[in-house]
């Protein structure tokens, strides 16, 4: 049986689309919510769930990323 793939190689620009198109989903959604003015129809509450579940994904993204910054010969970051 065929097993999915547990790791990909994704550059930087990838992952840089990738929450580009999270985040203007988001967006979306999110004025389909305030154009509605019905926050409590299940469209929204829909969407609500949805939006909750694109920004959690960021932020696993965020969260995997390792940040370098430049530092001096001391080994602190530089301001």
């Amino acid at each position: 049986m065929a097993k999915h793939q547990t790791t990909f190689e994704l550059s930087v620009r990838d992952i840089e689309l990738i929450e580009d198109a999270l985040r203007e989903r988001v967006g979306i959604l999110a004025h389909v919510v305030i154009a509605s003015g019905d926050a409590q129809s299940i469209e929204s509450r829909t969407n609500d769930a949805l939006i909750a579940e694109l920004n959690a994904l960021l932020g696993s993204l965020h969260n995997q990323k390792i940040f370098y910054s430049q530092v001096n010969r001391t080994g602190a970051p530089v301001g």
